[in-house]
């Protein structure tokens, strides 16, 4: 069909030509009668129907069709549904165009049509100019439009000041009007200003609608310490102005924003009210759940989404929420099983399901279902998802797999930040101080500017290689020239990287500078570095510092100063700081770990009761030690017999 069009578009047509093109074109898309060539009414009502059915490609080959055969024919009824129809900004100015050649572009209908598919696409600067060429007398739905266009296009500071103009220039806001300016602040993340404007709203004589009330709502629970209250006010306002029970979407903004905020209780209530419930209910309740780290709870209305067995079944959005729920708890065990739970009902994941599980994957170092779901995003053709690209390029790298990150890294048709953090963590993880200071310069000639994390990721590298003028320089260069405030892991970083190298007078005279009060992480590097280094005396400073500190009352720093003193040979110091641990009744965390066989991972914790698969394990195990002791031994069997046959004399 494409080639067809741009047969036609190349060359003039005859009335047989014509004839035939259109027969060509009725064959792919019934058209039980011809339009006639002299009038434009028939061809908008096909391309009416065809909007009305959502086939907006359909619409746009017949339009295309239309102007290669009779390019005068399109009316001001034609151009509006085309603009309708347009799914990016090249087609969109491409009828602007046309238009514009028909000496169209002033009608109202169709001059409001570029305007809103400007808008609709997030244009704002082309809906800008076709905004201002319009008539002097401007309506609110005109104004409405190009706010619209400012907040798809995310700019709420732009939308506003088109809001100030609007109100300046004597038309006014409606419903509408403020129902836009609330999404353009909610969309950037301005959340304590959507309730501003809300409660302006309200001021200005305006009661708002139901889509204004669940914009509100669903920036409550990011307002703080007045988050409950901002709900449960704005809980009330709907419920008086009836739009709670009146409109699905508006319950469950409740049911998220209650569910968000840990308020269970709430939430069911909302959600046992709500006349009808759909997937989006059943959802809101499960990601609220999740996003508040009730993971068991979310999990728990997934089973009873299952087992009702009605038309509304969890789908990938529900167990997406689940499976990130586990892992934002940091249960990552169970995030990999529920992935497998939904493979297993043959859903298939989408990106954000991808992504989640592929950090399970990076933190469990599986890197063999990693590399099962890097099969799976190429057969899915989602391989080329920024989303999925940045979980494969950090799954890879904190498996090891540097190359395979690296391999991922330069695929990217586009980096973001994020992508280039994870390359530069995973060559400063590995130790490869080099490639991750070349990369940061790469990133600079990117013209991407580093944040925070990039800084503690290049100096964690040059921590781990003892390359101190380079992270000194960096450490000066995040501060003078991005003009970022060191935090506390830039200092531990620091702190760390001059301790390893030895320095350890001028780590501690960087912690005495330091603007906050150093926290235990900044005391550890410290005294770790006094143990590589063996300097009791540093040590015995720095550990009067550390048990003088309020929050000191943790395990990790008592082992640290008890395996510190018995380094140095001070068993009585040791002896002393194990039974004041025990005293302050703090126990250390029992190491874990795990291994990954046949695509599920096992996790061995110190004291936990033995796995069923135990005995085998240790049995396999056995068989290891045996094997190794055997080498040994007859490895020092064949140097034996080399010495003896070089040195024949020697008495052995």
């Amino acid at each position: 069909m494409h080639r067809l069009l741009r047969v036609i578009a190349s060359r003039p047509l005859g009335h047989h030509q014509r004839r035939r093109l259109l027969s060509a074109f009725a064959a792919d898309h019934p058209i039980r009668r011809h339009p006639p060539t002299d009038s434009a009414v028939p061809w908008n009502k096909l391309l009416r129907d065809r909007l009305a059915r959502s086939r907006p490609d359909l619409a746009l080959a017949l339009y295309r069709l239309m102007r290669a055969l009779y390019p005068g024919l399109p009316n001001s009824y034609t151009l509006p549904l085309a603009l309708r129809a347009a799914l990016s900004t090249r087609i969109a100015s491409a009828v602007h165009a046309h238009a514009l050649h028909l000496g169209l572009h002033a009608h109202p209908d169709v001059a409001g049509q570029i305007l809103a598919a400007y808008a609709r696409l997030g244009n704002a600067a082309e809906a800008r100019h076709v905004f201002d060429a319009l008539p002097v007398r401007r309506t609110t739905l005109s104004w409405n439009t190009l706010i619209t266009a400012y907040s798809t296009g995310c700019d709420p500071d732009a939308a506003r000041a088109v809001f100030a103009r609007m109100v300046v220039g004597g038309a006014q806001p409606d419903a509408v009007t403020w129902t836009t300016l609330l999404s353009a602040h909610a969309r950037c993340g301005r959340h304590l200003e959507v309730l501003e404007l809300f409660r302006d709203m309200h001021s200005s004589g305006c009661e708002g609608n139901a889509e204004a009330v669940a914009v509100a709502l669903s920036v409550c629970p990011y307002a703080s310490g007045t988050a409950l209250a901002n709900g449960r006010s704005l809980h009330a306002y709907g419920f008086v102005k009836g739009v709670v029970h009146g409109y699905m979407f508006v319950a469950n903004s409740l049911v998220c924003m209650y569910g968000k905020l840990g308020e269970r209780e709430a939430a069911d209530k909302v959600f046992q009210e709500a006349r009808e419930k759909n997937a989006v209910t059943w959802n809101a309740l499960i990601t609220s759940y999740a996003a508040a780290g009730m993971c068991d709870e979310a999990l728990g209305v997934l089973a009873l989404m299952e087992q009702r067995g009605s038309i509304v079944v969890p789908n990938v959005v529900s167990w997406s929420a689940v499976i990130g729920g586990f892992a934002s708890s940091g249960d990552m065990e169970q995030a990999v099983e529920l992935f497998r739970q939904m493979q297993q009902r043959r859903l298939s994941p989408n990106v954000v399901t991808l992504a989640t599980v592929l950090s399970a994957c990076a933190e469990l170092l599986a890197l063999r279902l990693g590399q099962e779901l890097h099969g799976h995003t190429i057969r899915a053709v989602l391989d080329r998802h920024s989303l999925v690209q940045n979980g494969l390029v950090n799954m890879y790298g904190k498996c090891g797999r540097v190359t395979a990150a690296r391999r991922v890294f330069d695929q990217m048709k586009s980096r973001d930040l994020i992508s280039w953090n994870s390359m530069i963590g995973s060559y400063g993880m590995h130790g490869l101080c080099d490639e991750a200071l070349a990369m940061f310069k790469d990133m600079a000639i990117a013209m991407v500017e580093p944040d925070g994390v990039t800084f503690i990721a290049v100096l964690s590298a040059c921590s781990h290689t003892g390359h101190v003028a380079e992270g000194r320089c960096l450490f000066n260069q995040m501060v003078q020239e991005h003009k970022i405030s060191p935090s506390m892991e830039h200092y531990t970083c620091m702190v760390d990287l001059l301790g390893r190298a030895g320095l350890l007078k001028d780590a501690s005279e960087l912690i005495e500078t330091m603007p906050m009060r150093p926290d235990l992480c900044v005391w550890g590097a410290l005294l770790n570095s006094c143990r590589l280094h063996g300097n009791a005396t540093m040590a015995e400073a720095t550990i009067a510092k550390v048990l003088q500190a309020d929050e000191a009352e943790t395990t990790g720093n008592h082992m640290l100063i008890t395996n510190l003193y018995a380094t140095c040979r001070m068993w009585d110091e040791s002896k002393r700081v194990r039974v004041m641990t025990k005293e302050a009744g703090l126990r250390k965390n029992p190491g874990q770990s795990w291994i990954e066989v046949k695509n599920k991972v096992f996790s061995f914790t110190s004291g936990n009761a033995p796995l069923p698969e135990a005995e085998e394990i240790f049995r396999v195990l056995d068989d290891l030690y045996g094997e190794m002791e055997g080498e040994k031994y007859a490895e020092g069997d064949a140097i034996a017999t080399h010495c003896i046959e070089q040195f024949p004399q020697q008495d052995y």
